[in-house]
């Protein structure tokens, strides 16, 4: 059974190296792989002329088979959404098999070394580090498309009084800003080209970085096409409010701030006390995992405490 053990250890940690090799290697092949579509000659998947794709037929079969399972549970899209906004050149389907490669990687092999529940708790940390990342720099990415988005439009408002077109004056505020809001445009220039309705490219911007405010932008200018006005005046009104918005926005976060702290204190109390009196006092607290009772109370326990975290975090949030 150990030698057994031993070996799915081996093999789950040469296919998480592999599946880091291939990662890593990913962003050198990321314009080829946008470029993909648009070559003359065919690239045949596995081979050397697409270094985006898996290199092995296991890995590649692996793939295919978590991004099946992915789709019909509903996982795929969600993630592919995730990694969109987040800005990452990851295949969904690839980033769902590596993350189980390494989660199964770190139970077996700290499941060994230590024990069954430390290896548990490795491949849960190990499952939840990349979805977390993620998350991060998905609400990373929108927060600074949101800050962009005022003087963006501002930009195109003092554009459009200078003389430029609409798809002109897109591209030269473009120029003007910083990412995430110039890749945006550029994508939003590349659906354009060829041949998308430019409010449905901007609509589609809008729907990929979250923001109601760009939503409103779009909606405000097909107002104005269809029913005439001053579309440099539009934007400028639009960007004031949403300036006003913002400042509104900044004020109730300062207002809330103190709410906050203490449900970050309440919620690090718990654990914080509960690891201070086992160094103080181990046999005291080692009672509650000595008898059923003791492992129900813990785990109710914990449950309650993260229920009141979330609790006290939905109630200091208000939507401004």
């Amino acid at each position: 059974m150990i030698l057994v053990i031993l070996v799915l250890t081996g093999l789950a940690a040469v296919g998480m190296v592999f599946s880091l090799s291939v990662l890593l290697g990913r962003r050198q092949a990321l314009v080829e792989r946008r470029l993909a579509g648009y070559e003359l000659e065919p690239t045949v998947v596995g081979s050397k002329a697409d270094p985006g794709a898996p290199e092995t037929a296991v890995v590649q079969q692996a793939v295919a088979l978590t991004g099946r399972i992915a789709q019909r549970a509903g996982i795929l899209e969600r993630v592919e959404h995730a990694l969109e906004t987040a800005d990452l050149p990851v295949r969904a389907s690839e980033l769902i098999t590596y993350v189980l490669l390494g989660a199964v990687a770190a139970f077996l092999l700290l499941a060994i070394l230590v024990g069954p529940l430390v290896g548990l708790v490795a491949a849960a940390i190990v499952g939840m580090v990349p979805p977390s990342y993620i998350a991060r720099r998905q609400r990373s990415r929108e927060a600074a498309f949101e800050r962009q988005l005022p003087d963006t439009l501002t930009l195109l408002a003092s554009s459009l009084r200078a003389g430029f077109s609409f798809m002109q004056g897109l591209e030269s505020v473009a120029q003007e800003v910083g990412p995430p809001m110039r890749r945006e445009l550029q994508r939003v220039f590349t659906e354009v080209r060829l041949g998308r309705v430019i409010e449905d490219a901007l609509g589609d911007a809008a729907e990929r970085m979250n923001s109601r405010d760009l939503a409103w932008t779009v909606m405000a200018i097909k107002i104005q096409r269809e029913v005439g006005g001053n579309l440099a005046t539009l934007l400028d009104t639009v960007a004031d409010t949403m300036l006003k918005r913002e400042r509104l926005r900044r004020e109730i976060h300062a207002l809330t701030a103190e709410g906050r702290l203490s449900a970050i204190i309440l919620g690090l109390v718990p654990p914080i006390a509960a690891v201070g009196l086992y160094f103080i006092a181990p046999g005291y607290l080692g009672s509650l995992f000595k008898e059923p009772i003791g492992w129900v109370a813990v785990i109710g326990a914990s449950a309650l405490a993260v229920v009141g975290w979330f609790w006290l975090r939905r109630l200091v949030q208000i939507e401004a």
